[in-house]
Parts: structure tokens; C-alpha cells; sequence
């Protein structure tokens, strides 16, 4: 029988993927969250009141979209 071999590297380099999420960090703090309600700058909480680790995702959306925006003027 064949001996199918597979091997699955990752696409990116550890340094690229670190300037990404610190890239995407930022740009979700440059819109207010409308899920939390706070403002830009400041990091999403949790009910509890406590800083959440990540931004909400419609905040990344909405973060996403505002980039989207300024390129297209």
C-alpha cells in the first residue's frame, strides 16, 4: 500500500501573526464599542464589569467597516 504523507506548515511566520493581532488590537480600539458602550480608546467589559481579553466582535466589524470607508474616499 502507498504511504500518503502529509505534512502542514503554517502560512505565516510567528512575527507576522504577532504584527497582526497587535495591528487588529489597535484598529478595534480606534471605533467606540456598540455592544458596551465604551469609548475609543478604552478596552470592552465584561457584565461583571471586568476588561474582557478581546474586543466584542461587532466591535471589529464596525472597526473593520470604518477602515473600509476611509480607503474608498
Amino acid at each position: 500500500m502507498p504511504k500518503i504523507v502529509q505534512s502542514f506548515r503554517c502560512a505565516l511566520p510567528y512575527p507576522v501573526r504577532m504584527k497582526k493581532t497587535r495591528l487588529m488590537r489597535k484598529l478595534s480600539l480606534s471605533v467606540p464599542c456598540p455592544t458596551c458602550g465604551v469609548a475609543v480608546g478604552k478596552r470592552c467589559v465584561l457584565c461583571s464589569g471586568d476588561l474582557r481579553t478581546e474586543p466584542h466582535a461587532s466591535r471589529k466589524v464596525a472597526a473593520f467597516e470604518a477602515v473600509d470607508r476611509r480607503e474608498e474616499r
